[in-house]
């Protein structure tokens, strides 16, 4: 599936890119421990022989007195968030006046653009759209320290405003910013999480586009990294590679209207910042960046996909993978906080050759077994994927942590769904998939994958 190179990439860049930015702050103090004993010790020494009752003898007696000093350096380091927005991926779909209506729409939020697809149904709405990859920003030290002002970029981000329906994107339909400078001031309307706020923007970026955006967001976020944007607003500006014909650069203007979500997108306020990373308050009992299992189906209706790929129509271990991008657990205020429901930002389900579905914001419930603390979990679960793809899963995971943000998981279950291409355009090479239903069996591995204990999620 050629469609899936868009979310390699995005995975590569999540993985590579966090080292440019800085995420934790550690201040390191110095003491030095100083320990002084003092013993005393006192003998009393009678004079030898007899002694008459009543009769008062002076008793010698000695003190010796022992100070020792012990002196040692000692390190203390704390730990501090160095952010006040640190994200992941962000998605928008836009209502761009004037944009073309008679080819597909990219979806509510625009994510059907992270496969390179189009929605058939969405056909007059959200036609234009935007995609940001790890946000970043920090306190603006400016207008005398004022709260609330923060100064960003981004690692990539690219709107593009269709003016045709020809299935290929032109040079003056986009502007594509690495590393744009954006400031932003946050009006907060709630301080707690979920943030709901006001953010009033004002960006630029010099490569390999040139171009001003401002405009604002309305947030609703962070929780478990996810947050729901409206957005609105104005850019403008010029490509710089490729030219026209005349060597002129195109040019690209346009407003803005739409809804967009992002996930692993952490938001702090500047009272966070000088709060330890240990007294952070959590609203995900578990936040997940990549998890792939390879799978055994059981139910082959064509050659295994992954032998298929390599020229082997013989069928074995794995037929397929499953693939969830971005996902986070929220307890439920029951049951000690062990029943929850969650969502991932993409899904993928390539069983088998011959089934085949993916989807955006599924709806996952179930419970956690804490069979050891938090390194050894079993989770039974639910989960519905309804668009594009759909899918019905009953199934159950089991999780072994082997490294602060790594685990090995084992997953069992049963699936039943469709592929959906009569809602979306663009996955012509998997014409002919129909529904399916199958068990399954796999392991895998969960990268970026943050377990927190209940006692951290709940309290107050």
């Amino acid at each position: 599936m050629k469609h899936l190179y868009h979310i390699a990439i995005i995975i590569i860049l999540l993985g590579a890119l966090p080292g440019c930015f800085s995420v934790t702050r550690v201040e390191t103090d110095l003491y030095t421990i100083t320990e002084r004993d003092t013993t005393i010790r006192q003998d009393v020494r009678n004079a030898p022989g007899e002694r008459d009752n009543g009769t008062i003898y002076p008793s010698p007696r000695s003190v010796q007195i022992d100070r020792e000093y012990t002196q040692r350096d000692s390190t203390v380091e704390r730990f501090y968030p160095a952010f006040l927005r640190f994200g992941g991926i962000e998605t928008a779909g836009f209502l761009a006046p004037g944009a073309s209506t008679d080819g597909g729409g990219n979806g509510l939020f625009g994510l059907y653009r992270l496969l390179n697809g189009k929605s058939k149904a969405d056909t007059k709405t959200f036609t234009s759209y935007m995609y940001r990859i790890m946000p970043y920003e920090l306190p603006l030290r400016a207008f005398n320290d004022a709260p609330d002002w923060t100064v960003g970029t981004a690692a990539f981000e690219r709107f593009v405003y269709p003016r045709d329906n020809s299935a290929s994107i032109e040079a003056d339909e986009q502007l594509t910013g690495v590393f744009p400078l954006y400031v932003r001031k946050r009006f907060f309307l709630r301080d707690k999480p979920p943030y709901v706020m006001v953010v009033p923007f004002l960006g630029v970026a010099i490569a390999p586009s040139q171009y001003v955006n401002f405009g604002a967001t309305f947030d609703v976020g962070s929780y478990g990294g996810f947050n729901l944007r409206a957005y609105a607003g104005y850019i403008a500006g010029s490509n710089l590679i490729p030219r026209d014909e005349d060597g002129n650069s195109p040019n690209v203007s346009f407003p803005y209207f739409g809804l967009g979500v992002s996930a692993l997108d952490f938001v702090n306020r500047n009272e966070e910042l000088v709060t330890e990373w240990k007294d952070h308050d959590h609203s995900a009992i578990e936040v997940s960046a990549l998890n792939v299992d390879l799978i055994y189906s059981n139910n082959l209706s064509g050659d295994s996909a992954v032998s298929a790929a390599l020229g082997d129509s013989t069928r074995g271990f794995p037929t397929g993978a499953m693939v969830k991008l971005a996902s986070a657990n929220f307890p439920l205020p029951f049951g000690d906080g062990r029943f929850f429901v969650g969502t991932t930002l993409f899904n993928l389900y390539w069983l088998s050759k011959s089934e085949v579905t993916f989807g955006f914001l599924p709806i996952r419930a179930g419970y956690r077994f804490s069979i050891l603390g938090d390194d050894l979990n079993l989770e039974p679960f639910a989960e519905y994927t309804y668009y594009p793809g759909s899918a019905f899963q009953l199934g159950a995971r089991a999780s072994l942590k082997i490294y602060d943000w790594s685990q090995l998981e084992v997953v069992a279950g049963y699936i039943s769904g469709s592929p959906g291409l009569d809602v979306v355009t663009g996955y012509e090479d998997l014409r002919g998939l129909g529904d399916f239903s199958t068990i399954y069996l796999g392991v895998g591995i969960g990268l970026g994958d943050i377990f927190h204990s209940f006692e951290e999620v709940n309290r107050k």
